[in-house]
């Protein structure tokens, strides 16, 4: 009995070999890496439904432009345009030469003045704590923390955090001022973010896309937020945005959602919750696209921006005479109670 299982089990090595050698790594040329594109991305992609993109008709505009005599120039310009389609920050085709990229224009004021903010507001002599600007601001007899922190790839460690945690303890409340800030490491949002919780909420859930359907998503995985760190703030905290917000700070923004003491003032973010995956062309370029979607606490898609709890606009009038009317709606904010 032994001998058969062994003839058998080899037959089916032998066989399982063969099949192997037998496959073909896809063919390399224009048709077949737009087909593997066009494909992949829409077994894949997390945003069609949301979006209401019509793929098939993506698919019946770009597909006549693919011909077997295209330069790789011209084949990158048509895959990059494709690809446009989908509207989200997440989506890059890399190749050698070039990155393609989807350009958000909104019709919103930038609604942020960094030169203006130190002439006027935090003056110029910050602290600087890692990746975070941070002092104090005096208003009507209060003093209120303020921190600036201009991208999540900047990593904050547990020591900074605390550190201006601290020095704010007997504030009034905070201004944390994240405009223009376009994203980076999600590892960042729970090491500021868990300084602020009051104790431990659901900050969102996050559902993968997990088969050939637009609408196939796995179960989503919730995620909570709990206090960290050697002291929590739990006054008041302004929490200020732009259209500039991407990505990792539209997260951040979501999570913040669920504290109550924190209000998020200025504009809508610029959206991004889809964490992005990658993949490959027969040719060998790289590309990306979002391969989930994030739900709030309280059930909203927020992927194309979080929007504030007070909407503020920068004036301009206001701002050519040094007034950040975003700053002065979070002071008051801050000191009306």
């Amino acid at each position: 009995m032994k001998k058969i299982i062994i003839i058998i089990s080899a037959v089916f090595l032998l066989a399982s070999c063969e099949k192997v050698l037998l496959e073909k790594d896809p063919a390399n040329n224009p048709f077949e890496n737009f087909e593997s594109l066009w494909k992949t991305a829409n077994e894949k992609y997390s945003f069609f439904e949301y979006k209401n993109i019509d793929w098939d008709e993506v698919y019946n505009i770009y597909r006549p432009q693919i011909n077997d005599n295209m330069s790789d120039e011209h084949l990158f310009y048509v895959l990059g345009n494709m690809l446009t389609e989908l509207r989200d920050g997440h989506v890059n085709l890399v190749s050698p030469f070039n990155i393609s990229r989807y350009s958000f224009q909104y019709p919103n004021p930038e609604n942020f003045n960094f030169r203006l903010l130190k002439d006027n507001y935090i003056g110029w002599d910050y602290n600087i704590t890692g990746p975070l600007i941070n002092t104090f601001i005096e208003r009507s007899g209060h003093l209120i923390g303020y921190i600036y922190y201009g991208s999540f790839s900047q990593m904050v460690s547990t020591w900074h955090i605390d550190y201006v945690i601290s020095r704010f303890r007997n504030t009034k409340g905070i201004i944390l001022d994240m405009r223009s800030n376009g994203g980076g490491t999600v590892t960042n949002i729970h090491t500021i973010g868990s300084r602020f919780a009051d104790k431990k909420r659901l900050i969102y859930s996050s559902a993968l896309k997990n088969g050939s359907g637009h609408n196939d998503f796995g179960d989503p995985a919730e995620v909570y937020m709990e206090p960290g760190g050697s002291r929590q703030y739990t006054n008041k905290v302004t929490f200020l945005t732009n259209r500039g917000c991407f990505s990792a700070t539209s997260l951040f923004s979501t999570a913040m959602k669920a504290f109550p003491h924190i209000i998020q003032t200025g504009d809508t973010t610029g959206g991004g919750l889809g964490a992005p995956a990658g993949f490959e062309l027969p040719n060998g370029w790289s590309y990306r696209f979002s391969c989930s979607r994030t739900i709030s606490a309280d059930g909203h898609n927020w992927e194309d921006g979080v929007p504030p709890d007070i909407v503020v606009w920068m004036d301009p009038q206001n701002e050519a005479q040094g007034i950040d009317d975003i700053m002065e709606r979070a002071i008051e904010e801050i000191i009306e109670d």
